[in-house]
């Protein structure tokens, strides 16, 4: 369990310290920091895995959900922020999200029409499902669209709506991401680097002409209680990153979907976040929609 290692890290840092961690970081926002310097080696802006003789940092380092972390850090909102290859700082502030903490507005499926006149026989066949096969189930069904294309004031759809021609999207770069370069971890109280050789992943990137789309799903048979907003916010400052001069008016949208599949039941709730100013702690909540 992730939380034991993290309850030793905390232990490790304290002592090094000779003082609760907590106290360092309600006078910096980040620790290892320039106020702050790293006690296992001063030299360094992040804590790694080898300055704390940690093995295995793959099953530790990633922290996807609130339970991965134990107590000690929960109350004092101390948060690992992955910033390297195993190396992190630690964060004042909370980078969970609770999907149930908003309320969702209820479409009726029956009135979203599939993008073509099939649903492929291998999305709906009786088989083992990744989160990538739901993902391409809810493009296909047209729920992905539908959420994209609805204006924020829409509630009830009493009637389908003749609307323009929907918009084409086009698959942009996800999977597996290996950073080239340096990248900044933005707050409104200052910001730290994510080294270059830092690896993370992209569930999906749909891109229409004028839009980006960047989509983290979690396929789970009860529903998500919490998920990391860093599994949006990081393919967000990469795709920032890469883009051309001529490519930066693209506005870039960032969705989180909790897929709950229970046996023949499946619900799809859609929700849009915007981090605003590319900064990690002034995010809001644009929409939600349930499927």
């Amino acid at each position: 369990m992730a939380q034991k290692d993290w309850e030793e890290i905390y232990r490790q840092v304290n002592d090094k310290l000779g003082e609760p961690l907590e106290k360092q970081l309600e006078k910096a926002i980040f620790f290892p920091s320039d106020d702050f310097k790293n006690p296992f080696d001063p030299t360094t802006a992040n804590l790694s895995a080898t300055q704390l003789k940690k093995e295995k940092p793959a099953q530790w380092i990633p922290v996807y959900k609130r339970e991965d972390l134990p107590k000690s850090f929960l109350d004092h909102h101390i948060m690992p922020i992955r910033a390297g290859s195993a190396e992190f700082f630690l964060y004042h502030g909370d980078i969970f999200y609770d999907p149930n903490s908003h309320p969702l507005t209820h479409i009726d499926a029956k009135e979203i029409h599939p993008i073509e006149n099939f649903i492929p026989a291998t999305l709906h066949a009786d088989f083992q499902r990744n989160e990538n096969a739901y993902l391409n189930k809810a493009i296909a069904l047209g729920y992905i669209n539908h959420f994209l294309e609805s204006s924020e004031e829409i509630k009830v759809f009493e009637h389908e709506i003749e609307t323009k021609r929907r918009k084409r999207l086009l698959y942009g770069q996800f999977g597996k991401i290996k950073m080239s370069k340096d990248l900044e971890f933005i707050t409104s109280r200052g910001s730290k680097t994510i080294r270059a050789g830092f690896l993370f992943e992209i569930d999906l990137v749909l891109e229409s002409e004028d839009e980006i789309f960047i989509f983290e799903a979690k396929a789970t048979p009860k529903g998500s209680s919490s998920f990391s907003l860093l599994q949006l916010y990081y393919p967000l400052i990469y795709i920032r990153s890469i883009l051309s001069e001529s490519e930066r008016h693209k506005k870039i949208r960032t969705v989180f979907i909790d897929i709950v599949s229970d046996g023949n039941t499946e619900i799809y709730k859609l929700i849009e976040f915007r981090f605003k100013e590319n900064c990690f702690d002034k995010w809001e909540v644009l929409k939600a929609f349930k499927y």
